[in-house]
């Protein structure tokens, strides 16, 4: 369930969001709920006390700037994710016309912020799940950004076809089963597993095929994005060397923790 902080944190959104009243304003001025504000508020309660992500109980989070919709059809975009689009913002020219793909969008929220704050970009994104890629289409013209989206899996071969890229972008499933057991009841039972989890057999499956499409899609001195599991960053090192690719770099999240991946098609 959730801590004392969390609890905390979702009363005073759910104040705002439903009913307009600030948390401040609440505790200074106490005023009475109404009828009315009781039974737009109670519902919302009946599902927090079941755990459900409160991003899915009002639909939409706030990701880079940009408004996203969320249900149960995809991931909740989480503040790591918002550092890998600020990463891949700083380390490129925002102005220049750059061919841009996030593979494994998921809500399409990583294709639309890098659109939203690099017009000049042409930005794509796929996906395999047909209700998520649904979705990412919604948020992108909730957020007026032409982004083209395709279904695709990424473990199939016709992912060769992918047109010529010159940064690609991914933050595919990268929890191991094996650690199911550390994640909170609120995120394992109500958050999509085809976008949480990985076989423990084979924890780098998806940045294994990603990098034999970057061979065939990534332009020469193009770059490549991931966010990955802090567990495995030698792992990694050693995965992106084998491919081929140099110039390799592990980045700290703002936690501390390795979580990003950089290398470079020579």
């Amino acid at each position: 369930m959730y801590d004392k902080e969390e609890v905390d944190a979702l009363w005073k959104y759910s104040l705002a969001d439903k009913l307009n009243i600030k948390v401040e304003q609440f505790k200074l001025n106490q005023p009475l709920l109404t009828e009315s504000n009781l039974n737009t508020i109670i519902p919302v309660l009946e599902r927090l006390a079941t755990g459900e992500p409160y991003q899915y109980i009002i639909g939409e989070v706030e990701f880079y700037g940009c408004k996203i919709k969320v249900d149960k059809r995809v991931l909740i975009p989480r503040p790591e994710t918002e550092e890998l689009c600020e990463l891949v913002l700083h380390e490129n020219d925002t102005t220049k016309p750059l061919n841009v793909i996030d593979l494994g969008t998921g809500s399409g929220c990583i294709p639309i912020a890098l659109k939203s704050k690099a017009p000049a970009w042409k930005v794509d994104g796929v996906e395999v799940d047909e209700g998520a890629l649904l979705l990412a289409k919604e948020n992108a013209a909730l957020n007026n950004t032409e982004i083209g989206f395709q279904q695709l899996d990424l473990l199939e071969p016709q992912t060769s076809n992918l047109k010529s890229y010159h940064v690609i972008v991914s933050n595919p499933p990268y929890i191991a089963e094996k650690e199911a057991n550390m994640i909170k009841d609120n995120v394992l039972v109500h958050e999509p597993h085809l976008a949480l989890f990985i076989k423990d057999e084979d924890p780098l499956l998806f940045y294994r095929k990603m990098l034999d499409i970057g061979q065939k899609s990534l332009e020469k001195d193009g770059k490549f994005y991931f966010e990955f599991n802090e567990q495995y960053g030698s792992e990694m090192i050693k995965l992106m060397e084998q491919k081929g690719y140099s110039d390799i770099r592990i980045l700290k999240d703002l936690s501390g923790k390795d979580r990003f991946a950089v290398c470079i098609k020579e």
